[in-house]
């Protein structure tokens, strides 16, 4: 399953924040740095969606902001795994 995320890096914490523009809103707490960003951003959705790390891999947009992220596995437990992370941090339903 592809999944679009808005990747935020140099945040305080790594962690859904929401959907904007129908991507999945991540903050990253690592920077933008020879990929450290980009493999925090797999580590933390293999980690929501219950998946191994070698699971999640960036298949479009690893330079930049916008990107689209390839995790393998069921696509309904992978969408109930992330939409429920970002209520957890919202405190309600995505």
């Amino acid at each position: 399953m592809t999944v679009a995320v808005k990747a935020v890096p140099r945040s305080r914490a790594t962690r859904a924040v929401g959907v904007q523009a129908g991507a999945l809103r991540v903050q990253i707490a690592a920077p933008p740095h020879e990929g450290q960003a980009n493999a925090a951003l797999c580590g933390y959705i293999a980690e929501c969606a219950g998946v191994r790390a070698r699971a999640v891999r960036i298949r479009r947009g690893s330079g930049g902001a916008r990107k689209l992220v390839e995790v393998d596995g069921e696509p309904e437990q992978i969408v109930a795994s992330l939409m429920a992370a970002t209520a957890d941090v919202t405190g309600g339903p995505a």
